[in-house]
This record gives C-alpha cells, sequence and structure tokens, in this order.
C-alpha cells in the first residue's frame, strides 16, 4: 500500500513539474468568432505558444513543452492582433530584461518611479534590479497577486522597457 502510494505521488510530482506553462490574459474586447480568430492568429505567430483557448475575455495560452513563456512577446503579439491585454495576475515572482539599465542612475531612477505607486502590488523591499545583469525582479506582495501588464506599462512610460518577462517556475497567472 505504501509503495503505491509512493509511486502515485512520485508519478503526480513528476507530471506537475514537467507540465507546460500556462498563462491567462483578460483583453477588453471578445465579442465574436471573428474577434477570437483575429487574437488567435496574432498569437500562433508567437514562437513558444502551444496552445490558445479564449472563453469571453480570457485568453489562455499554454507554452510548447519546456520552453519558458516571455509576457511581453505574448503581450506585443496581443496588442498586434488589436486586443491589447489588461492584466496578467501572476503569483509569484517575475524577472524582465531591461536594456535601459547602464549605470547607477538608470538602476536609482527605475526604483524611484516604482516604489512610490502604491496601484502595483509588488513588495518594494524585494524589488531587485541588477544592472550587470539588466533584470528586474518583482514579487508580489505575501499572498497577493499583482498586475504584470499595469508594472510593465508604468516602467515604459517611465522609459524602461521590457525586453522580456518570465514568471518564476510555479508561479501560477490568473485574471480577476
Amino acid at each position: 500500500m505504501k509503495k503505491t502510494l509512493f509511486a502515485a505521488a512520485f508519478v503526480l510530482a513528476a507530471s506537475s513539474a514537467f507540465a507546460a506553462e500556462t498563462i491567462k490574459a483578460s483583453v477588453g474586447h471578445m465579442c465574436c468568432g471573428a474577434c477570437k480568430a483575429g487574437a488567435t492568429k496574432g498569437l500562433q505567430s508567437v514562437a513558444w505558444i502551444d496552445g490558445i483557448t479564449i472563453d469571453n475575455d480570457v485568453v489562455t495560452v499554454t507554452a510548447k513543452g519546456d520552453q519558458k513563456a516571455d509576457l511581453v512577446s505574448l503581450t506585443d503579439a496581443l496588442n498586434k492582433a488589436g486586443f491589447p491585454a489588461r492584466e496578467i495576475m501572476v503569483s509569484g515572482p517575475v524577472t524582465m530584461n531591461v536594456a535601459h539599465l547602464c549605470c547607477a542612475g538608470c538602476v536609482n531612477d527605475l526604483k524611484t518611479k516604482l516604489v512610490p505607486n502604491q496601484r502595483l502590488a509588488f513588495d518594494k523591499d524585494k524589488l531587485v534590479v541588477d544592472a550587470a545583469a539588466k533584470t528586474v525582479t518583482v514579487q508580489p506582495e505575501a499572498g497577493k497577486t499583482m498586475n504584470i501588464v499595469a508594472l510593465m506599462r508604468v516602467m515604459a512610460n517611465a522609459g524602461f522597457a521590457a525586453s522580456k518577462a518570465t514568471v518564476a517556475a510555479g508561479a501560477t497567472t490568473s485574471t480577476k
């Protein structure tokens, strides 16, 4: 009996460890089949996307095999197709590549633009800006989710556009 339970637990853990990453994004308008077809066609251009489902205004994409989902390419494809993402709620850390982190002045400027913004529900004490790696890592406040679309928009408006954004392994995405 113990061996059967152990084997079942192992199979479940192994299958979830290799499960393809799924991202959910809400968009503002998805009223008919033509809208769904347009969004689907736009998303098919993203190399890492394997599966696409659309339910009302929620677009769910699944990454191919062990490929990492990139939130920047996802939001760019939705924008180009005419369906900008309003929110992608994440439960764990997100690391973004940001080329415009060339010096301490850039790092400090980015921090001063992000930290006081109360609408962005990320843990200000865990904000990591690494100029050498040209990355910014943010994570939600404990027990909460954060809208990464809103965060990327604030960063872009401040002059710091993310070229890539990946969600940490084990984190989930949702819509409100």
